[in-house]
This record gives C-alpha cells, sequence and structure tokens, in this order.
C-alpha cells in the first residue's frame, strides 16, 4: 500500500512540475490583458469567447490545477 502512495506523489509532483510554467504563463498574459483593456476580470471573463471560457475554467477552476494555480500565482 505505502508503494501505491510513493507512486501517487510522484505523480502529483511530476504533474504540478509540469503545470506551474504554464500556469504561470496563462496568469500572465491576463494580466497583460488586464492592463491593456482596463478591465477587471468580470469583464474580461464576460467579453470572452465560449471557447476562452472553456479554457480559463479548465485552467483556473479544475481541482485538478488548484495547487499549480495557486504556486503559479505565488511566483
Amino acid at each position: 500500500m505505502t508503494v501505491f502512495y510513493i507512486v501517487l506523489a510522484i505523480i502529483l509532483v511530476l504533474y504540478t512540475g509540469i503545470m506551474v510554467p504554464i500556469q504561470y504563463a496563462y496568469i500572465s498574459s491576463m494580466n497583460e490583458r488586464k492592463k491593456q483593456t482596463g478591465k477587471n476580470h468580470n469583464e474580461l471573463f464576460d467579453d470572452m469567447s465560449f471557447e476562452e471560457q472553456q479554457l480559463h475554467y479548465n485552467l483556473q477552476s479544475s481541482w485538478w490545477n488548484w495547487l499549480p494555480a495557486i504556486i503559479a500565482t505565488w511566483i
């Protein structure tokens, strides 16, 4: 049973390591978009197309990505 937890921990660390740069790039681009348009987050979200809203949800709201999103926000 401990082998299962070790493998699970390794997978979590690898996934987090892969997703942090992706999350950081997305958060940076959203902040740049806010500066360029002068809109807040809700206004930007309302102006997004359906595809962009789905991308935003999958990158920011999915519970699989909470840890990488938090780490990327801290960076």
